[in-house]
């Protein structure tokens, strides 16, 4: 047990950091028997700094819920920091300021939505390997709004595709740039080698969503100065799934033109031209400030911005905010 100094105040000198570790694996599974697993100790042990911790910190940080036991409060407020803590404290002990990649084992966790991760992967991967060959990528699905939190965390090395904007400490870097094209199934009853605006409004739409997002899109908006509207009859969460759909029924979609102009070498789709005005726009790559002076995570960023230069429009995008 350490000493508290004045208004209960923990000399650090005397606490135990290990309490640290036990603190976050109960944070994280909310469960004595799990954290003891992932701690690697016996659950008794994990139980004795679970005591201890309710000692030092003066909260009973798990409490029982039914079956489950949930965080209190006190315990809620302390994940994120905490976990914050411990990742930095592994970043400092893995080494100095330099980076050799040709000696670096180290894995990149990476979000990005299925389109992104479909055609940057492959090229990322080979340059990688050229490079790094001990190092690993991992993608984990974009949580669009809960990227900025996994960046700081340290959860996410980077974050391709939207993120929520003007989160503080997050950087940003363009990739490539993107437009739109849209597509229609060869053999299309009513759309043939072209599209006017008459037939773009009356065919029916399979609209790529944003995760929840249901505000106005840059299409209905572009719509909206013409007066018009369109019907969207579908909705789907997966860029790779939106062509399958289209080029299997008779429906319409509007979407980033690297992905229809890649399944057209795929599955029967037409290639077309949109009716209405739209913008360009950046691929972008997220990260947090704290790792600006990471050389590993600057090497990766290099990587990736090589690697995304072969891609997309070569101009300057229009737009940037969604």
């Amino acid at each position: 047990m350490c000493d508290a100094g004045p208004m209960g105040r923990i000399e650090l000198a005397n606490f135990n950091l290990n309490l640290l570790l036990a603190l976050d694996g109960l944070l994280a599974t909310r469960s004595v028997t799990e954290a003891a697993r992932r701690v690697r100790v016996t659950p008794s042990a994990m139980s004795h700094s679970l005591a201890e911790l309710r000692e030092l910190l003066g909260d009973p940080l798990l409490v029982r819920s039914g079956r489950a036991m949930s965080l209190t409060p006190r315990a809620e407020a302390l994940v994120a920091p905490l976990h914050r803590l411990l990742v930095d404290a592994e970043r400092l002990l893995e080494g100095g300021p330099t980076f050799d990649p040709k000696r670096a084992e180290r894995c990149f966790v990476i979000a990005a939505p299925d389109l992104l991760a479909s055609m940057l992967l492959p090229p990322l991967l080979y340059a990688a390997a050229q490079e790094a060959p001990g190092v690993s990528i991992e993608i984990v699905p974009s949580s669009r709004r809960g990227n900025a939190w996994l960046l700081e965390s340290g959860d996410l090395d980077l974050s391709l595709g939207a993120i929520v904007e003007d989160a503080p400490g997050i950087r940003r870097m363009d990739l490539c740039t993107e437009g739109f094209a849209c597509a229609a199934r060869k053999g299309h009853p009513h759309i043939d080698g072209s599209l006017d605006i008459e037939a773009y409004v009356e065919t029916p739409h399979l609209l790529i969503t944003l995760g929840d997002d249901r505000g106005p899109t840059w299409i209905d908006q572009a719509l909206e100065k013409l007066g018009k509207t369109r019907r969207v009859a579908a909705r789907v969460r997966y860029f790779m799934a939106a062509p399958l759909v289209v080029a299997n029924s008779d429906l319409l979609m509007t979407g980033p033109s690297m992905l229809i102009r890649y399944f057209a070498e795929l599955v029967p789709l037409q290639v077309l031209r949109p009716p209405i005005d739209l913008p360009t726009y950046p691929e972008e790559a997220y990260w947090h400030e704290r790792f600006d002076g990471d050389p590993a995570h600057a090497w990766m960023r290099s990587l990736l911005k090589k690697t995304a230069r072969s891609f997309g429009l070569k101009e300057r995008p229009r737009k940037r905010s969604w």
